[in-house]
């Protein structure tokens, strides 16, 4: 049931939201405590089975930051630089994720994460869950605490089987307060569905419009995940986590 899998990271954004946090410095290496949000987003990669790359794609203006990073903590992560140098260059999250796919020596089902949430789960859980469904893809979800709380997400409703059956992108009025994270298992035999969305002219700049796309192609399943979930999308976004990540009794031991 298990096979190799390549971690990718989305970290090619600007930011803009956090101005001036990220006006020189990449989201995902703010500080959280002594540490920043990526060192917390590769602890929880350690136990994925199967676990053969780790890749990161980023822009021009920030690629020399996540090397220095990378080169201080000796890791083994590949850093794809997508060419841009301002977000009216950006190319969008869907046309960086086939980039980083196509570029690097990712091989294998894919794990695809942003880099600017936290969770209170291991991403082994979310594998592990994912692949009996191979080969359709898998979404994790996070209950949002009422519907007002979705108003700015992916929403989805599913059936009993946990296959996703409907999937609406920031409504008003959501369907579901299921929310759809940026975190995907793709396996390896629909990665052809990434360029198939591109060259139809599909929407690159969120995953979710790819998510959106594939639910109307083919079983797309979702993963509930239990525990804390913080979005770092906002100055107080970031003031909250900040706060909430470094009690005691934190998200990886009492959420």
């Amino acid at each position: 049931m298990s096979g190799t899998v390549s971690a990718i990271f989305l970290a090619a954004g600007y930011g803009t939201r956090l101005y001036p946090l990220t006006k020189h410095i990449p989201k995902a290496l703010l500080p959280i405590g002594e540490r920043v949000l990526l060192d917390e987003v590769l602890a929880a990669l350690e136990d994925v089975p199967g676990l053969r790359r780790r890749v990161l794609v980023t822009n021009s203006r920030f690629a020399g930051q996540f090397r220095r990073w990378r080169d201080e903590r000796g890791l083994d992560l590949e850093i794809i630089d997508d060419g841009t140098d301002g977000p009216d260059q950006r190319l969008g999250a869907i046309r960086d994720l086939e980039l980083a796919r196509t570029r690097s020596e990712a091989d294998g089902d894919l794990l695809v994460l942003g880099t600017d949430n936290l969770f209170g789960w291991t991403l082994g859980e979310v594998v592990r869950r994912a692949q009996p469904h191979r080969p359709a893809p898998s979404v994790a979800l996070w209950e949002a605490p009422a519907s007002a709380d979705a108003t700015q997400f992916g929403v989805v409703t599913m059936d009993g089987a946990g296959r996703i059956t409907a999937f609406v992108e920031k409504s008003p009025e959501p369907p579901s307060r299921s929310v759809a994270l940026c975190l995907y298992y793709f396996p390896e035999a629909m990665l052809g569905r990434i360029r198939e969305f591109l060259e139809q002219g599909g929407n690159p700049d969120a995953p979710g419009y790819f998510v959106e796309w594939l639910v109307r192609q083919e079983p797309v399943y979702g993963i509930p995940m239990s525990g804390a979930w913080y979005d770092i999308g906002t100055p107080e976004a970031y003031e909250d986590v900040q706060r909430a990540w470094r009690r005691p009794q934190g998200p990886r031991s009492g959420a």
